[in-house]
């Protein structure tokens, strides 16, 4: 059963009820007032009748021109009359009698109670009461309930079309709002669907209507449009991937062809395989940059632990020492141990990466410095190379996977692309922050937040 017709149903249902009740409460409310009436007139001009019988010695009907009870403002109505003796005898009745008044036995006592009574198809409402003065005569007094009777088919016939009407309105209210309702909604999945199939330019583009479904829906196309530029950055990323991998494999390929091309001499096949090694060992960092990559976009904020700052920073610098020797460039050190939030292995990772890509910009017999800046809440560690800077307009894109600024492209630095953006995903991942300091010094200054630990 769809929502609409749920939302119906249970509005129809509800007002079905409500009605039904309130109706049922009403008529038989204004029933039992008139019916309360009645009885009261009823009862009143019985015991006047029963005094003035009694004094004309109890065997004869005072009923005279005087008006009968009135019902509900109606008018006086018919008096119906009887006097009952002793042993079940009928003293004295009114003409009004259609037929024979009812038997002694079966009425109730006469204890002045109001009941319901029929005689010749006539709807009666009658009380029984004794005559005061003569012990075993009673009178029965009654009057036609007609117009109370009519009354109340009036009302169930008022009462039962203005429930129809009712019910007939409140369906067409709830379907008229149920589609208002659900119209954005229609709207919303169609274009759920349509993403869902592919089509990324889908949008709900809702610029009227109720303000949660408006805010719903801007919710919705933000989340399209940055799901658009997710799948646009893992293309890249895959096909970028793909290149990488593709050149150190090609190369690879191209030496070994060569060296089985001809038969060679022991230093011949050892250059090669110097050389196919040099390919593998390119091919397992990029690999492992990958899985890196990989693992901390799919691991979220990481649970770290206290550790040295000052100890990582030199277990990282050892880790570069063979880079920096070969271009004999110095890294320094300066700074205070401090203690911050993070998993040894993946901050010395992160050292490990920014202190590569300085030593690769940093000219030969250069120097890089790392100066370590504890403060009350965060540990501040900023490295600065000697190269030739990132502009302004690259800050922010050289932490994406691949990317070549314009003063690297062409040339084959030997990184695989993937380490200032591993950087970057480590520090977030414990909740700190890499960054290019806008410094008018020489070279590049990346600046490292990282939360200290209490």
């Amino acid at each position: 059963m769809s929502l609409r017709v749920r939302y119906v149903v249970a509005t129809s249902a509800i007002t079905l009820v409500t009605l039904g009740a309130a109706s049922i409460a009403v008529t038989l409310a204004v029933n039992a007032s008139q019916e309360h009436q009645l009885d009261l007139a009823l009862v009143r001009e019985a015991r006047e009748e029963a005094a003035e019988a009694d004094k004309l010695g109890g065997d004869e009907l005072a009923i005279s021109n005087r008006p009968g009870p009135f019902a509900n403002d109606v008018g006086p109505l018919t008096k119906y009359a009887v006097i009952y003796g002793p042993g079940d005898r009928i003293i004295a009745q009114t003409p009004s009698w259609q037929r024979d008044p009812p038997p002694l036995s079966e009425l109730p006592p006469p204890d002045g109670t109001c009941f319901d009574l029929w005689s010749a198809h006539e709807h009666l409402r009658a009380v029984h009461v004794d005559l005061p003065s003569h012990a075993g005569s009673s009178l029965l007094l009654a009057a036609p309930r007609a117009d109370l009777d009519g009354d109340a088919r009036f009302l169930e016939r008022a009462m039962g079309t203005g429930f129809a009407v009712a019910l007939v309105w409140t369906v067409l209210v709830a379907l008229a709002v149920v589609h208002r309702l659900t119209r954005d909604h229609r709207t919303i999945a169609e274009v759920a669907r349509r993403v869902a199939a592919g089509d990324l330019a889908a949008r709900i583009d809702l610029q009227h209507g109720d303000r949660e479904i408006v805010q719903l829906a801007r919710d919705i196309d933000a989340m399209i449009e940055r799901l658009g530029l997710l799948l646009g950055l893992q293309q890249r990323f895959v096909a970028n991937a793909a290149h990488e991998l593709r050149s150190p494999l090609t190369t690879l390929y191209g030496e070994l062809s060569h060296a089985l091309r001809r038969s060679r001499d022991a230093s011949e096949y050892e250059r090669a395989i110097r050389e196919a090694l040099e390919s593998t060992s390119r091919l397992r960092r990029l690999t492992e940059d990958l899985l890196a990559v990989a693992r901390m976009g799919a691991a979220g904020d990481e649970v770290g632990e206290p550790v040295d700052i000052a100890e990582l920073g030199r277990e990282a610098i050892a880790m570069v020492s063979h880079e920096s020797a070969a271009k004999g460039v110095t890294i320094e050190w300066d700074g205070p141990g401090a203690l911050v939030v993070g998993r040894a292995h993946d901050l010395v990772r992160l050292l490990r990466n920014l202190l590569e890509n300085a030593v690769r910009h940093t000219p030969p017999g250069g120097t890089v410095s790392v100066r370590c800046r504890p403060g009350p809440a965060r540990v501040e560690l900023r490295v600065r190379d000697e190269g030739p800077g990132v502009p302004p307009s690259e800050r922010e894109q050289i932490f994406e996977a691949f990317y070549r600024g314009t003063r690297e492209r062409g040339a084959n630095d030997g990184g695989t692309g993937l380490g200032l953006t591993i950087a970057r995903e480590i520090a977030h991942a414990y909740g700190g922050s890499v960054v290019v300091a806008a410094d008018d010094g020489p070279g590049a200054v990346f600046v490292v937040t990282l939360q200290r630990a209490s």
